[in-house]
């Protein structure tokens, strides 16, 4: 299965999300690799610091957006799991990634800033549907707070302006997330249970989609 995270805004938690994922999955005993197409590698910086006794990711780099669908190809004949760490930009990079995902997750914070930018997105996204028709795609909301109202109504506004449904899952705006990475871990493998909570829930809701979606038995 391959599970492209990505959005044209920088900053939403795509590298985050995708490190937590892959963390997950390998907890679970997939084999997981991570494309790391982000020109800051957060990424791969995340797997240099990643303690060799905890359960095994590999990242690898790819750069050029001529070079992805080969490299995705060629990896997930050994992987169970390719998840594709998205880069933020209007490049060929992001309309490849769009397309060679089984499933897409875009990560958005409940902001003006964020939705905005969705625009650009979605011209991208409609681009690639020209190529293959059904390419599954879900909000994933990051930086949300249950205790700001104007977060409470975000996912409605968010699908009925994108017809994209939103995953019930959400992640809290947590210091865990940054205090795992600088670690290579995720937070299912640290100390804050609320953080791990949401990872679960994330990662269950993405396991019966893709279920849903035939990708696994």
């Amino acid at each position: 299965m391959i599970i492209g995270i990505t959005s044209l805004k920088g900053g939403v938690g795509k590298s985050t999300i995708t490190q937590n994922l892959a963390v997950c999955f390998a907890h679970l005993s997939y084999k997981v690799v991570v494309v790391d197409t982000d020109t800051n590698q957060n990424t791969l910086s995340w797997f240099g610091a990643r303690d060799k006794d905890l359960p095994n990711i590999n990242v690898v780099r790819v750069a050029e957006s001529e070079a992805l669908t080969k490299s995705i190809e060629n990896l997930h004949q050994d992987y169970d799991i390719v998840l594709i760490d998205g880069t933020p930009s209007l490049s060929k990079m992001a309309t490849r990634i769009i397309l060679a995902s089984d499933i897409l997750l875009i990560p958005i914070r409940p902001g003006a800033q964020d939705f905005r930018t969705m625009g650009e997105f979605f011209k991208r996204y409609e681009d690639a549907k020209e190529f293959r028709d059904n390419i599954p795609a879900y909000f994933v909301l990051n930086e949300y707070s249950e205790h700001k109202k104007v977060h409470e109504g975000i996912s409605k506004q968010i699908e009925s302006s994108f017809e994209v449904p939103v995953l019930k899952s959400k992640i809290n705006s947590r210091v865990a997330y940054t205090e795992a990475s600088v670690t290579g871990q995720g937070v299912f493998e640290y100390s804050d249970p609320k953080a791990k909570s949401e990872m679960v829930n994330l990662i269950k809701e993405v396991l019966e989609m893709a279920k849903e979606l035939n990708l696994m038995e």
